[in-house]
């Protein structure tokens, strides 16, 4: 298990900002990774990590009862804010953790677990629970379009679903590619 945990440990340290670790770190000291899954771009991160480079800018966390996140409310404060892109009640949770003259925010999004397909993967030496790389494609490439173009209307922001798309068409060549040996495997 612990050499699982540290399998990405130091590409985790290469390509993660050092002000989102240290955000990440301070996440993992406060709350109970078993009752906390990331979704986003740290669920995009650990599921395309073997195959390309990508920043993480913001921090995306699902949650099942907000009791669970009273430690980050406690020390670092929560916000919530309306977020027309969430379609559970519109409501985000929002921490900031400053590092640097820097803030990194986490939105916190209430989800029932079973509802998403969640794995577990190690991030900076921790496991952690995620939505997986299924899921994650069928967000990026169904999911975001259609709630952007439903909150936004007229106003759709074109650089949002440039940038959604480019993660369908990452998670599509790799599932792609996947296909591809698996039946070269198989004609073997």
């Amino acid at each position: 298990m612990e050499n699982e945990k540290n399998t990405f440990l130091k590409e985790d340290e290469k390509n993660i900002f050092y002000e989102q670790q240290q955000a990440l770190k301070n996440i993992f000291d406060k709350l109970d990774l078993s009752k906390i899954a990331f979704v986003g771009g740290i669920a995009d991160y650990i599921n395309l990590r073997n195959y390309y480079d990508m920043p993480i800018n913001d921090i995306d966390i699902i949650f099942q009862d907000e009791d669970d996140l009273l430690p980050i409310k406690e020390k670092d404060g929560i916000t919530p804010y309306f977020c027309r892109f969430y379609d559970k009640g519109g409501q985000v949770l929002v921490s900031e953790y400053f590092i640097n003259d820097k803030n990194v925010h986490t939105d916190y999004y209430k989800r029932i677990f079973s509802k998403i397909k969640l794995t577990q993967s190690p991030l900076l030496g921790k496991m952690v629970w995620h939505a997986d790389f299924n899921e994650m494609k069928a967000s990026h490439n169904n999911q975001i379009a259609e709630t952007t173009s439903q909150a936004m209307g007229e106003k759709y922001e074109w650089k949002r679903l440039y940038k959604h798309s480019k993660k369908a068409s990452l998670y599509n060549n790799i599932s792609y590619l996947e296909e591809k040996k698996l039946l070269q495997t198989l004609k073997k």
